[in-house]
């Protein structure tokens, strides 16, 4: 009787994950944003930056703790934060709710260790903006210049064009909400669709008893994980409305446990971790590299920035992009003036 009574415990559990794993497939059909007119997104970077990514043929995805603002993963952090904590106060669960204990739970990881750099989670980020020739991002570079990075992204997402090095690594393209009231409610949608399934008391039974057995991949801590990821999911997403004038993308890269892939070792080995130097720092990073054999990054032209020598840096280009097999790219200048800086 106690072996029937594990099993129908653990289908109803099991009912539980599947019934999340397909409300996050349905909301992260929801997520991608509009497609920029023109189909490209823009990177911006340094000579340096450019050198590297021509001669090598691939991106680097920083990790998101290292960034020039590292401030930026802490917003969504700290997004998630109010959202849960206006939830448990206005829940009107009791002591035991199950819905309160996984609200509880999210609030220490999101609102405690992650917000407070306690745990690090590892994610990497490449960053582009919808406008190729943007003044806020030259002054970024000083007098000394950088460069934009024109790539056809669309109409394949870009995923599809690049991919991690490492295998148990995923990478995602998700355009940038700057809107508060749009990020909290993005949120809030989540609890309510998700939190409520735990008030029937026949599954909050079921977990209790599934977790007690000893079966970790099935009981509460897999349940709040997997509702973990749908909500790191949209932090990733947010950043301060100061900064919507850069109509940023990311694509972001990091371990999904509900994207298993076929060749996903269960974390035997170690993901592949490269690093640079930077402000004085070990800057780790993941590669991005062409997902078809012997493909070329989807590279359509580079535009030399406002600098002192701005000729000279838009001379220098073209024969630059020839000797690397980029005869296709196109050059531009910026023809923002150097002054403009500051």
């Amino acid at each position: 009787m106690t072996g029937n009574r594990n099993t129908a415990d653990l289908q109803i559990v099991t009912g539980v994950l599947n019934r999340l794993l397909k409300l996050n497939h349905e909301r992260e059909n929801t997520m991608k944003g509009p497609l920029p007119e023109n189909g490209q997104l823009f990177h911006y970077t340094t000579a340096e930056g450019l050198k590297g990514i021509v001669e090598h043929n691939e991106l680097w995805a920083s990790s998101a703790y290292f960034l020039n603002d590292s401030s930026e993963i802490m917003y969504g952090y700290g997004v998630l934060k109010e959202v849960l904590e206006d939830w448990i106060k206005s829940c009107g669960r009791d002591e035991y709710s199950m819905a309160l204990g996984f609200a509880r739970d999210l609030l220490r990881g999101f609102g405690h260790d992650l917000l407070n750099k306690n745990i690090i989670d590892p994610i990497y980020l490449a960053c582009f903006c919808e406008g190729g020739n943007l003044l806020s991002q030259w002054r970024a570079y000083g007098q000394t210049g950088g460069y934009s990075l024109a790539f056809n992204f669309f109409p394949f997402d870009a995923s599809r064009i690049l991919r991690p090095e490492p295998v148990t690594y995923t990478s995602r393209l998700i355009k940038v909400e700057y809107d508060r009231l749009k990020q909290l409610e993005r949120c809030r949608v989540i609890l309510r669709e998700v939190l409520p399934i735990f008030d029937d008391s026949s599954i909050a039974h079921a977990i209790r008893e599934v977790s007690s057995a000893g079966n970790p991949n099935r009981g509460f801590y897999e349940i709040r994980r997997v509702i973990g990821e749908m909500l790191m999911e949209e932090a990733l997403a947010f950043k301060d409305k100061a900064f919507e004038d850069e109509r940023e993308w990311r694509l972001v890269v990091r371990r999904r446990e509900l994207w298993k892939q076929g060749t996903d070792d269960g974390g035997r080995a170690l993901p592949l971790i490269h690093f640079r130097l930077a402000r004085g720092l070990l800057i780790p990073y993941i590669r991005l590299i062409p997902a078809g054999g012997g493909a070329k990054i989807p590279l359509a032209f580079v535009r030399s920035g406002p600098m002192i020598d701005g000729l000279l840096a838009f001379l220098s280009l073209r024969p630059f992009l020839d000797g690397n097999g980029f005869s296709d790219a196109g050059t531009k200048e910026s023809g923002i003036p150097a002054r403009s800086l500051g």
